[in-house]
């Protein structure tokens, strides 16, 4: 049973750090499109949009290197969860809105992605993923089991949660 459990950790962690990876790679060298996506859902004051886009560019990329390397699981899989939940919310307001733009979520490719309830699904199921790696982040190639998850105070998230003093 741990096997079929800790196989299923594992197809979560690396599904989710290439869909960041993937994500982030055209936001990251191209800010000013990823720019022009997030001040198309009107939800930002225009001042913040740019900082915005660019923050969460490289929050992408670096939550993908660390689940990918399994470096800081459990907290880039919350951080995770969070961006799932939020983008989530906004295409599902896309969706009651009506609005026909590009989601912006894997940008530079030309048929682009419509934001609306498909766009919802999708990131529903990763955030099923996210919520998964988060509660139960495997064993399985993870650089953390190899030098050790130990914080202040010999505390652990790594044998479940909340820690245990060992």
């Amino acid at each position: 049973m741990r096997f079929i459990l800790d196989s299923i950790s594992l197809i979560c962690r690396l599904g989710l750090a290439l869909v960041f990876l993937y994500a982030s790679w055209d936001k990251v060298w191209d800010p000013a499109a990823f720019a022009q996506s997030v001040a198309q859902y009107d939800v930002l004051p225009l001042w913040a949009v740019n900082s915005l886009s660019a923050f969460l560019a490289w929050l992408e990329l670096w939550l993908g290197l660390f689940l990918l390397l399994g470096i800081l699981t459990r907290a880039a899989a919350l951080w995770a969860c969070l961006l799932m939940a939020l983008f989530t919310g906004l295409m599902i307001y896309a969706g009651l809105t009506g609005a026909g733009y590009d989601c912006g979520c894997f940008p530079g490719q030309a048929e682009g992605h419509a934001a609306g309830f498909e766009a919802a699904l999708r990131d529903a199921v990763l955030l099923a993923s996210a919520l998964w790696v988060l509660v139960r982040p495997g064993r399985w190639l993870r650089l953390e089991r190899l030098f050790g998850s130990r914080g202040p105070g010999g505390l652990s998230f790594e044998d479940g949660f909340p820690p245990r003093l060992k």
